[in-house]
């Protein structure tokens, strides 16, 4: 049997992929991606880890994001500070050091609506794929979501 090797390396790959992901981004209509109530990349990725979690405490989400907590407490503030807030805030019934984070309704409709029109482009792009090929990056995907097991190597 003869084992191939990919003439690709890592960094190129790397840099391939970001490529794509900035081409896609591109493809949102100009004014789709930035409005005025649209969501910052920090902003969408709280509401991303609270839809995921639930309930957080501040702290847990300033660390998942690896940001300061000046940056944390603009971002809770940015998404309180709406017409209809995005997420709510109170004290932890265990700890009143420590401050509660949850995704309301709005947030969840701001959620959706900043996802839709980029799920939107991908599935424009990915419609250029065969099905074989769709298979292929959807097992790739999964390989790359999946926790790292060292003996499946």
């Amino acid at each position: 049997m003869i084992a191939r090797t990919s003439g690709v390396g890592l960094d190129e790959l790397a840099h391939r992929s970001f490529h794509f992901f900035t081409q896609l981004s591109l493809t949102l209509p100009l004014g789709r991606r930035r409005h005025a109530d649209d969501l910052k990349e920090l902003e969408f990725l709280t509401l991303a880890i609270l839809r995921q979690h639930r309930t957080m405490i501040v702290g847990d989400i300033q660390r998942i994001l690896g940001v300061l907590p000046a940056q944390m407490s603009r971002i809770i503030r940015s998404l309180e500070d709406r017409d209809q807030p995005l997420i709510g805030c109170q004290i932890n019934s265990h700890d009143k050091r420590k401050v509660d984070v949850h995704l309301t309704e709005a947030g969840e409709r701001a959620l959706a609506d900043y996802i839709s029109p980029r799920v939107s482009a991908l599935t424009e792009l990915l419609s250029r794929l065969s099905g074989d090929e769709r298979e292929a990056l959807a097992h790739l995907l999964d390989k790359l979501q999946a926790p790292a097991d060292p003996s499946a190597d």
